[in-house]
Parts: structure tokens; C-alpha cells; sequence
């Protein structure tokens, strides 16, 4: 009776549990390709710079990468994938308590940490729980892994340098991508100013790695990868990518101006005449394509912090993988003409090199003009002597200056100032930043330049260059005048990306001494200024000629101010003069009076002595 009793409730049960099923759980559902590789970069990347054992280097970690997927290669849910990953964490070696992890004795940065992912919902617990073991008990000390270049900043060590890695291999193409993603997203100090989510671009590039099918194909994944960091120092080039062919040049240089790419240059004389190209010409279409289009077709293969600096490059990147000669539609003077133009190497072409420019000169009495691309530190002194007497210096940024902005500090400032702050990798927590250190320029002057200090920039002004802005931004009169610069700040770090192909990325964070960014944005201008059609055509330098207009506004406001200065003194002079010519009537009034005799008072000089004599 018991055993029909037992039989009849299991039996039940059985009937409810097919008619009230408990929905899925999120870590159930199905684990696309896709999911599987972005979750295995992510926790190999964290184990590389977090587990104790795998960052001391006990393990070929690249190999490990290459079985893992391997392995996981017909998991169906994201289940099945955290039990594996917990397991292989479990095997890689008992972890020992960590006694020093403690927060870093520096004010933290924390706009690129996040490790929230280890605790996703379509983790087991099993799987978030080993993971956040990991993180509270991460490896300290001499990391396998992570080397520091002069100043701290970060650079890949012991990566094996895979020259047989073979592209044709799925899983081997995605090595590079692994690396690279984990150095940016531990390492890469700009991380959170990045256009796209860095977790948006692991996601978009793992298909664009497992499609590709030609070599060029693989190499121009790695450089659209590189391209999303958003960094002007973060270029990257290969052999195969020269071959596409990359660079094919016109005889004549052209820019973005006013949104339309016009001729600014003649780089070769006589092809150029060959072609009819003039400056000031529009070039509007390329094999009936809009030339902008083309452009914009290129940016994911143009790497820059910003518009800017992408424009600038069009030079560089127009006919990217284009055979010449090509159908163009040029504009000039209102009318159109379609022609044919042959593209060349840029070893090809006869450059006309100009002399020597001058490093400084004086426009007018007033007025000095620094060109800092050629000024050096031995110069410095003599410059200065020369311009100090001066109402305004132009100092012309736009350029690649040559460390002279400490020297000429000294000449502008009345007293050291901070200009700059660093944020560097924190390698005891990666991921994490600290504010460490600062930068000062400057030094006790009473006798500083007091006139009004005119920078001049553009998206030439890159790097050492924005550096040496922010620098002499902080003279007590400064104006900056121009266009957005490159928006570039920070160490070079340099590495391979793999094998023997080199990118880089800007190591350390610099910022204004409040905390406000400079990469991406840039130096901003107080006065905006770009050129335009009728300046490029008519040969002028606009920026520099609106710096011209800034100095003689000054010089007529201090002229002004001097003559009303004047004007004040001598009426000062005048009102003192008269006062004094008061003061001098009085005191003749006075002596008068003192010396008058009695009679002609009108008193009766009798009486009065009667009266002395009475008293």
C-alpha cells in the first residue's frame, strides 16, 4: 500500500513538472560563435594579467588560447562554456591568499576599469565566483607579461613572436586580435574616450578576423582594429598593406578646405603641369565616385584621434587600393572638366624643396614671429633677447617643435607653474590608473615677457607639439588662434602586434592641471580659424594673418591705454600746476597783508595806543 502510495505522488509530480516547466535560464540559451570567442578573449585576457601562476609565466598561454577554442569549439550554451572555464581555471593551480593586494597609496583613475563582466548573468556562480577569487587575490610583483617603458608607461613583454604564425588558421588569426583587445583594455590610458564601446569593437571585429581569406584581408582586419582605438600614435603598416597598393599619389597635394578636397600644393612641377592641376583646383569625383564619398569609404582604414587629423591624412589614404590612371571631375574657376590622371609612387615624384626658414623675425616694431619647427634650445636666449622688448611674440605651433618649451617658459612666466598632469597604468591592479605625477614650467622672473603672447595651431600641431601648447598656455597673456589640432597626447609606446608588425598607442594620460583632456580633443582656440578656397587660391596664410590682426589690435589697445595714460598725466600736471599757482597766490595775499602798514588799514594808530596805555 506504502509502495502504491510512493508510486502515485512521484507520479504526480512527474505530471506537474511536464505541464509547468521553469523557464530557461539566460546561461542556458544558446551560445552563438560569436559569444564563445568574445567571452573566451575576455577571461584569457584576465587570467594573462591577473591569475598568479599564468602571469609568472607558467604557462604558453598563446597555446592555451589556441586549445581553449579548440576545444569549446560545439558548446551550445553558455552554460556548458562556464562550467569548462571554471574547470580550466580550477586546473590551472591552487591559488594562495594574496596579503598585499591592497589599493594603490595613489589618487585613483578609474574611467577604464570595469571588471562587472566577470559577474555577468550568463556566468554560472561557480564561474563568478572563481573569477572574483582571481581579481582579490591577483598576482604582485616582477608580471611575465607587462614591462614599463622609461616613465612607466606600458609595454608587451615575452609575447613569442609567432613569425610562423599561420593566417590561414582560424583560431591562429585570432591571436593578434586577443593580444591587442587585452593591451588596450588593461593598458591603454584613452580607453574610455574611445569613439565605439571597446567591448562594441571585440565583438564587430571577431567576424572580420574569421572571414578573412587572403592575407591582405588579414592584415587590413588588424589595421581597422588598430584604427578603433582612435589615437594619432597608433599607426600600423605591413608589407602586404604597401602592396595593396597604399600609397598612389598625385603630383599635387590636396586638403579638406571648406569640405571639399582642393589642391593646396604642387608637389612635382612637371607631371603636374602634364596633368593641367593647379592649386585652388576642387577634385569632385574619382571613377564617378564622389571623392568625398571615397574618402569617407576609407576612414575605417585611416587611423587619428580625430576629423582633423583623418583629413589630413587624405593625401595619404585617397587612392588607397587604387590602380592609376583614374577618371577625376576637377572644378576650377566655376567650370568642370573630366580627365584622366595617372597616379604615381611617391619615390616618383620630383619634390622642390624650399631653403631654410627663417626661426624668427620681426614683422613690424611690435611684433616677433617664432617659427618653433625650426627654433632650437641653443637659440633660445638670443630669440628672446631679441623679441623681449616687444607688444606681441607669434609663436607658429604648427609644426613638430624641438624641445624649446622649457627655455622659452622661463622668458613668459613670472614664477613656476604646473601645466600638465599624468594618469599612468596601475600594474598592481590592471585596468585601473593613477594620478602620478606632474609637470612644471616656468621659473621666479620679475622680469618676464609682459606683452601678449599669440600660439598659432592647426592638425599639424600633434603630440610634442600640443605639449609644448599646454606648456606655454600658461604665460600670463596667451591667445591661442587656429583649427582643431590632433588631439594626440602621451608616451609613445611601441610594440608588435605580431610577428614582426609594429603599431603603437599613447602610453601614459596627460591633462591640463584641472583634470580636462587633451587626447581627442585637442588644444582648443580662443580665436577659430581655418583656411578657405580664396586663401589657398590667392597664396595666403589666414591663420597667420588673423594672429597679425590679434597683434596690431593689441598694440592699439596698449597705444590707446598709453596715449589716455598720457592724456591723464598732463591733465594730472595741469590740475597739480594750477593748484601750485593757487598755493603761491595765497601766500602772496598773506604776505601782504603782514607787511601793510597800519594807517592804510584804517585805524586810528592814537587810540590804539591810548588803550595799551590804559590796560
Amino acid at each position: 500500500m506504502r509502495q502504491l502510495s510512493l508510486f502515485t505522488i512521484l507520479f504526480c509530480l512527474f505530471l506537474t513538472n511536464l505541464t509547468a516547466q521553469p523557464a530557461p535560464l539566460e546561461k542556458e540559451q544558446s551560445l552563438s560563435k560569436i559569444d564563445r570567442i568574445y567571452y573566451t578573449c575576455k577571461v584569457w585576457g584576465f587570467l594573462k594579467y591577473y591569475h598568479p601562476l599564468v602571469s609568472r609565466g607558467a604557462f604558453d598561454w598563446d597555446d592555451k588560447m589556441q586549445k581553449v577554442l579548440g576545444f569549446t569549439s560545439n558548446f551550445q550554451t553558455h552554460a556548458q562554456l562556464s562550467d569548462y572555464m571554471a574547470r580550466w581555471i580550477y586546473n590551472l593551480g591552487a591559488i594562495k591568499p594574496c596579503t598585499s593586494c591592497q589599493p594603490a597609496p595613489y589618487d585613483p583613475f578609474l574611467k577604464n576599469f570595469d571588471l562587472s563582466w566577470t559577474q555577468s548573468s550568463v556566468f554560472t556562480d561557480k564561474l563568478k565566483e572563481t573569477l572574483k577569487g582571481v581579481e582579490e587575490n591577483r598576482f604582485q610583483g616582477d608580471h611575465y607579461y607587462i614591462g614599463q617603458g622609461k616613465i612607466q608607461e606600458f609595454e608587451p613583454k615575452n609575447e613569442l613572436p609567432q613569425q610562423d604564425l599561420n593566417w590561414k588558421d582560424e583560431n591562429q588569426r585570432l591571436l593578434p586580435l586577443f593580444r591587442y583587445w587585452n593591451y588596450i583594455e588593461y593598458f591603454y590610458p584613452y580607453k574610455y574616450q574611445t569613439e565605439q564601446s571597446w567591448d562594441d569593437v571585440l565583438k564587430e571585429m571577431i567576424p572580420k578576423f574569421l572571414a578573412a581569406k587572403t592575407k591582405l584581408d588579414f592584415h587590413l582586419a588588424m589595421l581597422e582594429l588598430v584604427v578603433k582605438v582612435d589615437d594619432s600614435h597608433a599607426g600600423f603598416m605591413t608589407p602586404t598593406l604597401e602592396q595593396m597598393p597604399y600609397y598612389n599619389y598625385l603630383p599635387a597635394r590636396f586638403d579638406m578646405i571648406e569640405d571639399q578636397l582642393v589642391i593646396t600644393e604642387i608637389i612635382d612641377e612637371q607631371k603636374a603641369q602634364m596633368a593641367d592641376l593647379q592649386v585652388g583646383d576642387i577634385i569632385k569625383t574619382i571613377n564617378n565616385e564622389s571623392a568625398i564619398d571615397l574618402h569617407d569609404s576609407n576612414k575605417k582604414y585611416i587611423w587619428g584621434s580625430n576629423e582633423s587629423v583623418k583629413n589630413r591624412s587624405l593625401y595619404h589614404t585617397l587612392f588607397m587600393g587604387i590602380q592609376g590612371p583614374v577618371q577625376a571631375t576637377i572644378e576650377r574657376d566655376g567650370s568642370t572638366k573630366t580627365t584622366s590622371l595617372t597616379l604615381y609612387k611617391y619615390a616618383d615624384l620630383t619634390y622642390t624643396k624650399t631653403g631654410p626658414k627663417a626661426k624668427w623675425t620681426t614683422p613690424s616694431d611690435s611684433i616677433g614671429y617664432v617659427n618653433m619647427g625650426e627654433l632650437v634650445v641653443g637659440d633660445v636666449d638670443q630669440m628672446m633677447g631679441e623679441l623681449m622688448d616687444k607688444t606681441v611674440i607669434i609663436f607658429d605651433i604648427r609644426n613638430s617643435p624641438r624641445g624649446t618649451y622649457r627655455a622659452i617658459s622661463k622668458y613668459l612666466n613670472p614664477s613656476d607653474t604646473i601645466f600638465v598632469r599624468y594618469t599612468k597604468p596601475d600594474y598592481t591592479y590592471p585596468g585601473k590608473f593613477v594620478w602620478q605625477g606632474e609637470a612644471s614650467c616656468g621659473g621666479d622672473n620679475p622680469d618676464y615677457f609682459k606683452g601678449l603672447v599669440v600660439l598659432l595651431v592647426n592638425e599639424n600641431t600633434q603630440s610634442h607639439a600640443e605639449f609644448t601648447c599646454m606648456c606655454l598656455q600658461t604665460a600670463p597673456n596667451v591667445v591661442v588662434v587656429g583649427s582643431e589640432t590632433a588631439g594626440t597626447d602621451g608616451k609613445v609606446s611601441r610594440f608588435a602586434l605580431v610577428s614582426r608588425l609594429y603599431t603603437a598607442m599613447s602610453g601614459i594620460g596627460v591633462y591640463y592641471p584641472d583634470g580636462s583632456e587633451t587626447q581627442r580633443v585637442g588644444i582648443v582656440p580662443d580665436i577659430y580659424v581655418e583656411p578657405t578656397l580664396t586663401g589657398i587660391i590667392e597664396g595666403r596664410d589666414e591663420v597667420l594673418e588673423k594672429a597679425m590682426e590679434v597683434a596690431k589690435e593689441q598694440i592699439a589697445e596698449e597705444m590707446a591705454a598709453f596715449q589716455a595714460a598720457l592724456a591723464k598725466a598732463k591733465m594730472d600736471s595741469i590740475a597739480v600746476l594750477d593748484s601750485l599757482a593757487l598755493l603761491d597766490s595765497m601766500r602772496m595775499d598773506s604776505l601782504q597783508m603782514n607787511t601793510l602798514p597800519m594807517d592804510s588799514l584804517g585805524i586810528d594808530s592814537l587810540k590804539v595806543d591810548n588803550r595799551n596805555g590804559d590796560n
